[in-house]
């Protein structure tokens, strides 16, 4: 999404292709001199793709964990939402740039509230990719304390 005077807010895409999911980020860095780039993103896991939850509908017989289809149904929604978040915190980026670059002839008091947010929406997302990876381990009672200072950095915000 191309803003005023040129600032770009980097687009954010799901591909989902049946199996798997993968994200992908724009940016354009044409302001630090180099040429804008597309690439895919990394989970908080360092992996580049999340797989979806398969159900077995051929054979009514012998019908899915219920039990594991919702572990997978909430990895899943973990998953998206660090995504959203990262999105979200991306944006807040290219706002705040375009601010401290609008700032450069007169004082704003738009940029340092710009500023301040992207530093708790990075701060979410820390302590997002910290609830899931302690998930993962299955340390429940501590991802979910981190996801709960994920919603405090974002209420602060």
């Amino acid at each position: 999404m191309n803003l005023q005077n040129g600032f770009n807010v980097p687009i954010m895409a799901i591909l989902c292709d049946g199996t798997y999911f993968y994200f992908f980020k724009f940016e354009d860095r044409r302001q630090a001199g180099s040429a804008p780039q597309f690439f895919i993103g990394k989970f908080p896991n360092n992996s580049l793709r999340r797989r979806i939850a398969v159900t077995n509908s051929d054979d009514s017989d012998d019908p899915d964990d219920p039990g594991d289809f919702l572990r997978q149904t909430r990895l899943l929604c973990d998953t998206l939402y660090y995504v959203f978040l990262n999105g979200y915190r991306s944006g807040l980026e290219a706002y705040w740039n375009r601010s401290v670059e609008r700032s450069k002839d007169a004082f704003r008091q738009s940029t340092p509230r710009w500023h301040n947010a992207t530093v708790s929406a990075g701060k979410a997302l820390e302590e997002a990719k910290s609830a899931w990876n302690l998930r993962q381990e299955n340390q429940l009672e501590e991802s979910n304390a981190s996801a709960e200072r994920a919603l405090q950095f974002l209420v602060a915000r």
